[in-house]
């Protein structure tokens, strides 16, 4: 169902939602990571939910989803699509006449006993279940793999909206380096981004000598606590990183950032 049209595409449909915003108050709600590929209207996030249920069991196998899992992920889309675009709508227009019956309740006229409105939700369309909670947690954790498949282009990840406008511009890791005081010397934490791959590849240097494996890290920060080459002598290293997915490096290496470690 598209809205992008008529009375859906002003008024509250062109606000951004609210989800991925600071609250205010505490809930029992897990933040998720905002996608760059995922809109921040109301209007444009139930397309996009539209769309991809549509284009989802076109590419899901060649991005190595299986049919179950295609089934479930477009229920989920189906299911969010509803809940923003039918059941919103009514749950706003129902709210006017619950203001109508408070006041009435509380300063109207009649003689008879007041009737308070009551919300029918709208029917869920034909072939949707009702998902449990969660259901863009899911979708991005699928879109997450499926942008690890062999199969992935470009070109499909348009098809399913799933490709962000600056997702083009991550094509390496970033990092820095920071010193801090350790027991015995300095040591270095290296906090890194890794956007939407699995982790990073990280390898070092220490004076003249040779580029070495570090770690395969795949959370942030990586900490280097390796003790001085000679013990009491200040020394230079340097590091680089690469993203790593599927147990293979891959991609360019970032520039090589220097530090200089202390006693």
């Amino acid at each position: 169902m598209n809205w992008d049209n008529g009375q859906w595409d002003s008024g509250t449909w062109d606000q951004p939602s609210d989800y991925f915003s600071p609250q205010t108050k505490s809930n029992n709600r897990t933040k998720m990571r905002r996608q760059t590929y995922y809109p921040s209207r109301i209007g444009d996030q139930v397309n996009w939910l539209d769309n991809y249920a549509v284009k989802l069991p076109i590419h899901g196998a060649a991005l190595g989803v299986v049919a179950g899992d295609i089934t479930a992920s477009v229920n989920d889309a189906k299911y969010g699509n509803y809940v923003l675009g039918t059941w919103l709508a009514a749950v706003r227009n129902f709210s006017p006449s619950t203001t109508d019956a408070v006041d009435d309740v509380l300063a109207g006229s009649g003689s008879g006993p007041m009737v308070l409105p009551t919300f029918t939700a709208p029917a869920l369309p034909a072939g949707v279940t009702a998902a449990i909670p969660g259901v863009l947690t899911r979708i991005f954790a699928l879109i997450a793999k499926m942008k690890l498949s062999a199969g992935y282009t470009e070109a499909i990840g348009t098809d399913l909206g799933i490709v962000g406008s600056a997702e083009t511009e991550k094509a390496l890791p970033k990092f820095s380096a920071e010193l801090i005081q350790g027991g015995g010397c300095q040591c270095v934490k290296l906090s890194f981004y890794k956007y939407n791959h699995m982790g990073v590849y990280i390898e070092g240097r220490r004076g003249t000598g040779a580029w070495e494996f570090l770690a395969i890290d795949t959370e942030s920060p990586y900490m280097d606590e390796r003790p001085l080459l000679a013990a009491g002598t200040p020394e230079v290293r340097e590091y680089r990183m690469r993203f790593w997915d599927k147990g293979t490096p891959n991609g360019d290496w970032t520039d090589v950032v220097k530090v200089t470690v202390s006693p």
